[in-house]
């Protein structure tokens, strides 16, 4: 028991206390930085799209792509100059949807997700119940380079894409990366302006 207590009084143990509280602490600030806003809704998913789409636009922001998941969520990339993120929308119900909001520049910007949040809240209040995301801009996102593939998305003509591969095969057919990290074509070449 004595040495135990002699162990423990060393300097070089309180040290190692200390070391040790210090990662961790570290760890919960670096999680942090990538949690993001996360708020729910009540309001499906439909609705919650095309308000966030309006939201972004009054910010000046535009949605690059929209990209679904099996579980009937998505993942929406957004970016305008100075600025890019995604927000991911889970369905809990068929009328509840949950957003996760991450903003970034050269670090977090926790202020601009909070204000998605807020307008989005705003803009729910006003929202016709019939409104739909305007995919008037929008090329489809294919599973497969065909167009009689099953689409997982649609992409904004004109916005930053990460082009995996030109299809060798099929020249007019781009393999992209979704935000998710998953793949999907898109019908199109690269234009270098």
């Amino acid at each position: 028991m004595l040495a135990l207590l002699l162990l423990i009084c060393l300097p070089g143990c309180v040290a190692l206390g200390a070391a040790a509280a210090v990662p961790g602490t570290l760890v919960d600030v670096v999680t942090d930085q990538f949690r993001g806003e996360e708020v729910s809704f009540a309001s499906n998913m439909r609705r919650t799209i095309a308000a966030t789409q309006a939201v972004l636009q009054t910010m000046q922001l535009d949605i690059d792509v929209l990209e679904s998941q099996q579980n009937g969520g998505y993942i929406i990339g957004f970016s305008n100059d100075r600025l890019d993120g995604t927000i991911n929308l889970r369905k809990q119900t068929e009328r509840l949807t949950t957003m996760n909001v991450k903003v970034r520049s050269n670090t977090r910007e926790k202020s601009v997700e909070r204000a998605i949040v807020d307008l989005l809240r705003q803009e729910l209040k006003t929202l016709p119940e019939t409104v739909q995301f305007d995919k008037s801009q929008y090329q489809s996102l294919m599973e497969k380079p065909s167009t009689a593939s099953a689409r997982v998305g649609w992409f904004r003509a004109g916005a930053r894409l990460q082009v995996v591969a030109q299809q060798s095969g099929k020249p007019d057919w781009l393999k992209i990366k979704l935000p998710s990290g998953k793949i999907a074509y898109l019908k199109g070449a690269v234009v270098n302006k």
